[in-house]
């Protein structure tokens, strides 16, 4: 090819200044495609948004309320050391969050939802694992590290003493029970509730899964955010008038002081006619 029908060809590109096919005519059909592409694309993205924020709110409507209402449960995670028997890891250090579900550093989940997004049906395990920065899903389990513990990645089939172990979820319906029943799905799906106890664990099969320490129970039970209430048990008699004593811890009895008679002077009448 020539230099001069290379020069043509930078010529007539130059001259449609890149706007026009070499046909000099406007690729109209190639910009309503990409302007469809993006409309479409925003339309789509906007749809799927606002199903979702739908979806969110429609499950965030019934307890725990947000605003409202105010849920405990003991928690605790399991890990194998043999084939039948583990140990619990320390608790988590205090978290905050800005859905409303997190802990306080005492074993305990603390469920007070600030978002649609944490209430209702969507107070789950999985918004609770989140913020404290665990990977938690069917088939993985991995713990960060923090002070007391140096972070683990448990997977299913990995060894537990000579047995595959696997990622399980068990519920304890009340804070007495011993006895939990396996959640079977999605362990991030597994409802937070009032007044229970929840346990993530590594461990085989069918191994028994013992309910979160009694401490963690305790604290469940006595929270640390919750101010205590209590019912006076001294009773306090006070006579008007009278010193009072008070000492702590016992019963406070205020003696009537000294009783005053007053007498009113005699008047004597002479009458002299």
């Amino acid at each position: 090819m020539g230099k001069a029908s290379s020069n043509k060809k930078v010529a007539r590109a130059a001259s449609t200044s890149g706007g026009r096919t070499a046909g000099g005519r406007t690729p109209w059909i190639y910009y309503v495609s990409i302007i469809t592409i993006v409309v479409v694309g925003t339309a789509l993205v906007y749809f799927s948004r606002s199903h979702r924020l739908s979806k969110v709110n429609t499950a965030g409507a019934s307890p725990p309320v947000v605003g409202q209402d105010h849920w405990h449960e003991a928690y605790a995670f399991y890990v194998c050391t043999a084939a039948d028997k583990g140990e619990f890891i320390p608790v988590f250090p205090y978290q905050t969050d800005p859905e409303g579900i997190h802990t306080h550093g005492d074993g305990v989940i603390d469920i007070h939802p600030y978002e649609k997004s944490a209430a209702g049906k969507n107070a789950v395990l999985g918004v609770f694992t989140k913020v404290t920065g665990v990977t938690l899903n069917a088939g993985e389990l991995k713990i960060p590290s923090f002070t007391g513990y140096s972070g683990h990645d448990y997977h299913d089939s990995d060894n537990c003493g000579g047995t595959p172990g696997r990622v399980q979820v068990t519920l304890f319906p009340t804070s007495t029970s011993t006895d939990g029943t396996l959640w079977t799905k999605d362990p991030r799906d597994a409802p937070l509730t009032d007044q229970s106890m929840i346990v993530v664990s590594f461990m085989p099969k069918g191994a028994k899964i013992p309910a979160p320490p009694k401490a963690n129970v305790d604290a469940m039970l006595h929270p640390l955010d919750v101010p205590a209430t209590s019912t006076p048990s001294d009773s306090t008699t006070t006579v008007p008038g009278a010193p009072t004593t008070t000492v702590a811890g016992a019963t406070t009895t205020t003696a009537p002081g000294p009783a005053t008679t007053t007498v009113a002077p005699a008047t004597t009448s002479t009458s002299v006619k």
